[in-house]
């Protein structure tokens, strides 16, 4: 079919490839075809790349090119906010050379949780027979089969040719995960999102966003758009309110609805919890009546993670009740808390990586220990480098003893990362080993764990590399954890043959 750039922004352009042919958009001037046309996002680490990208482009065959500011080229247009307008753009475009219905959206946002939330949706509508794409950290597709991710939300390109594709293989919803450089970016622009979720906020993302307001502004962004027609808010998270006031000024009016573990004023709150290796049970309190729940999920958090879940599988148009009979089946993220049983032991992979999860990764678990409660963590290079003491004490305050370790050290010295995880902390009454070798720091921790301990290893959850020196190479904890156990077995049957 063949459609011009006029169709899918019809506006006075003083350019005279507006009304000829096209071919879609492209963002990377390496694959262009002939008849796209091409977008120039400024790179302002290195703006004299910008326009070289762009002739590239228009070399390769582009129609045109789109930047954000003059590059002094021919069939150039300058369009100041064209990264939150392709989105938009891409969507029509797709619509007008293949028409589909479009997904139902819904986005989840805050610091910790969001990876958990989306897949537990996906998980919850999926079983109601109605296919449901996930798109965020671990992964996207639709529900089982899921391909690795880039980026926590993808560009604004990428992601509408996704839902576009996962719309035409049968799926109905997507549930996505809303990064703030994502918000920020406008990635999400031209999403049709109707359900939004707010999980929580800490600190992390400061190298980008400077302070923890401007990090909660840049959250807040998805509760501003104007497609929502139901708010799902955590009340008991210190910057609810700023996530409240976004909602309630929204011109669309949409029904904004408060979960709580601790808040009976919430339109959803919990009674009877209870915590046990296998899980949580727990009553669940909501405006259509309780339920009772049992969770395979472990943590605190979790049952906070799966109320946010239930509310926005309700409210995408299912029983409360049929959702709630399919809690037990629920497998959740992969990396997100992923028990690895050893005998009397547990070993638990979780994505923690700032101060705030590890603290409610090891607050929970410290519930069910018998034994000594485990830490093994390390701190990410080419990142914020305030909060790599705060995850250290954050360790120390909750767990007894504590491995400190690598995790992606990338481009930065890992020696660097070491000094800043060590600096100002009072190791004296703690037991502490710095095992510089993340394999290394498995394999001892898991021959050093006894009957009843737990232990923690956090940081990377579904990572399967790690980066050094800017390289990624092939690494997985949950491999790793496994592998140690077998070897230890495998020793132990040595030791001690049969007779």
């Amino acid at each position: 079919m063949s459609i011009s750039f006029q169709q899918i922004h019809p506006i006075s352009i003083d350019a005279a490839w507006h009304t000829q042919p096209f071919q879609g958009f492209c963002l990377d001037s390496r694959k262009i075809a002939v008849g796209q046309i091409f977008i120039a996002l400024s790179s302002y680490s290195q703006p004299e790349k910008t326009r070289q990208f762009a002739q590239n482009a228009l070399n390769a065959g582009a129609l045109a090119v789109i930047s954000e500011t003059s590059l002094g080229l021919t069939n150039e247009w300058v369009c100041p906010k064209v990264r939150y307008l392709m989105g938009e753009w891409q969507k029509q475009y797709l619509l007008a050379v293949d028409p589909v219905q479009p997904l139902r959206g819904i986005a989840v946002t805050g610091t910790n949780g969001k990876t958990t939330i989306s897949r537990l949706i996906a998980e919850l509508v999926s079983s109601q027979a109605k296919g449901c794409a996930v798109m965020g950290t671990t992964g996207n597709g639709i529900l089982p089969n899921l391909i690795p991710s880039t980026h926590t939300t993808l560009d604004a390109l990428q992601l509408q040719q996704a839902l576009h594709d996962y719309a035409k293989q049968g799926a109905s919803f997507v549930a996505l995960e809303a990064s703030s450089h994502g918000l920020e970016q406008g990635r999400l622009n031209g999403c049709d999102l109707e359900i939004a979720v707010y999980s929580n906020l800490s600190r992390d993302h400061l190298d980008y966003h400077g302070t923890l307001e401007a990090y909660a502004e840049a959250k807040a962004l998805l509760f501003k758009f104007t497609t929502l027609k139901v708010v799902v808010i955590n009340l008991d998270d210190a910057h609810a309110s700023v996530m409240l006031t976004a909602a309630k000024e929204n011109p669309s009016q949409p029904k904004v609805l408060t979960y709580s573990l601790t808040q009976m004023t919430a339109d959803y709150h919990i009674a009877d919890l209870q915590y046990r290796l296998s899980g949580a049970s727990f009553t669940l309190i909501s405006p259509t009546g309780s339920y009772a729940v049992q969770s395979p999920l472990l943590g605190h958090f979790n049952v906070e993670n799966l109320l946010a879940s239930l509310i926005a599988a309700e409210y995408a148009g299912f029983s409360l009740a049929a959702l709630v009979q399919f809690v037990p089946q629920l497998q959740g993220a992969p990396g997100r808390m992923q028990v690895i049983q050893d005998a009397d032991r547990l070993f638990v992979v979780d994505y923690a990586h700032t101060p705030d999860a590890l603290i409610q990764v090891l607050t929970t678990l410290k519930r069910h220990v018998t034994g000594q409660l485990w830490a093994v963590f390390g701190c990410g290079g080419d990142r914020d480098r305030g909060k790599r003491p705060l995850m250290t004490q954050a360790a120390l305050d909750h767990a007894n003893p504590v491995i400190l370790t690598s995790d992606n050290p990338r481009t930065e010295n890992p020696e660097q990362i070491f000094a800043d995880m060590k600096q100002g902390i009072d190791f004296s009454e703690h037991i502490v080993h710095e095992i510089h070798d993340r394999r290394e720091a498995i394999k001892f921790v898991v021959a050093q764990a006894q009957a009843g301990d737990i232990v923690v290893i956090a940081g990377k959850g579904h990572e399967n590399y790690q980066e050094v020196d800017g390289v990624r190479h092939w690494f997985d904890d949950v491999v790793e954890v496994q592998s140690a156990i077998n070897v230890q077995a495998h020793s132990v049957d040595s030791a001690y043959p049969a007779q």
